[in-house]
């Protein structure tokens, strides 16, 4: 006679197999934000985190660098990191390949809303800076504000918006304390509603960008272009501006430093930005994976 399995020897060899195959890792894509997560509070790169960057990179997966700032603040991290990968800049709103020096996908606000912004700052104790074709504005009042910016050598324009007609923004910022900025908000929020995503970047950043772009959306858009699905993908943020990344990747993966608003959206922690918190859960996924 031949050998046979009883009846529930077989079912439960399926469910075994079925567990074994839904707990199997596959990881394609890691995005990663700067500020407050691969970046120290030195506004460093540490070694140890280059290194499981480029370890990642020679085993096929595509590392993302997701930010809000400009282009021009982001690309030498960019180069630190040796991803050619194309990155998101200003919270979602550009796509940019940086091999190629081209613009992917680049979202503006409409004229009308950028006047308001304007106005805005010339009555605000907050400052305005403004990136328009990836240059930095700002107003003469505004000149001497300390921002994530400066900490580049991006010459920042002073300009009077008067003189030059319409424009449309990539990003605004205000700078300033949070009560100011928390009344521009509530304005910007009556006055346009879903026309604007805006979020808090750091705690007196107050950043502006168009309606339905995030860093989710820009991230889904670019790997969609690869085949590479949200199952596939793992991301790292700590601040506001990183949530519907976070929510979006299967692996969200929020810093020990987050705000704690974004520790609600994302399924897994790991360590602070000053303790290799990037590197450490890459490490931990990876040997998951067997690569």
């Amino acid at each position: 006679m031949a050998p046979f399995s009883p009846p529930h020897v077989v079912l439960i060899a399926k469910y075994c197999h079925t567990i074994y195959m839904n707990t199997q890792l596959s990881i394609k894509a890691i995005a990663i934000d700067l500020d407050g997560t691969l970046l120290t509070t030195q506004q460093k790169i540490t070694d140890a985190t280059i290194n499981t960057l480029r370890y990642a990179m020679d085993k096929g997966i595509r590392v993302v660098i997701a930010t809000g700032r400009s282009l021009d603040s982001a690309i030498s991290f960019v180069e630190q990191v040796g991803t050619t990968f194309p990155l998101i800049c200003y919270n979602g709103s550009c796509i940019h390949d940086h091999t190629t020096k081209q613009d992917i996908y680049h979202a503006t606000m409409d004229a009308d809303i950028c006047a308001e912004l304007i106005n805005i700052a010339k009555t605000t104790d907050a400052h305005l800076h403004a990136f328009l074709n990836h240059e930095l504005y700002v107003l003469e009042k505004s000149s001497h504000a300390k921002s994530i910016e400066s900490t580049t050598n991006r010459i920042r324009k002073i300009i009077d918006f008067d003189q030059v007609g319409p424009v449309r923004f990539t990003k605004a910022m205000f700078v300033g304390e949070k009560s100011a900025n928390e009344l521009i908000r509530k304005h910007l929020q009556a006055k346009f509603g879903d026309r604007l995503y805006m979020v808090y970047s750091h705690d007196n950043y107050f950043e502006i960008m168009t309606g339905g772009v995030t860093k989710g959306s820009s991230l889904k858009y670019l790997l969609d272009m690869y085949s590479i699905t949200a199952d596939e993908t793992m991301a790292f943020g700590d601040a506001e501006n990183d949530r519907e990344m976070l929510a979006w990747a299967r692996y969200g993966v929020a810093m020990g430093n987050a705000f704690d608003n974004v520790k609600l959206v994302a399924p897994l922690k790991t360590g602070h930005n000053d303790e290799d918190g990037v590197a450490t859960k890459i490490q931990k996924m990876l040997d998951r994976v067997g690569l």
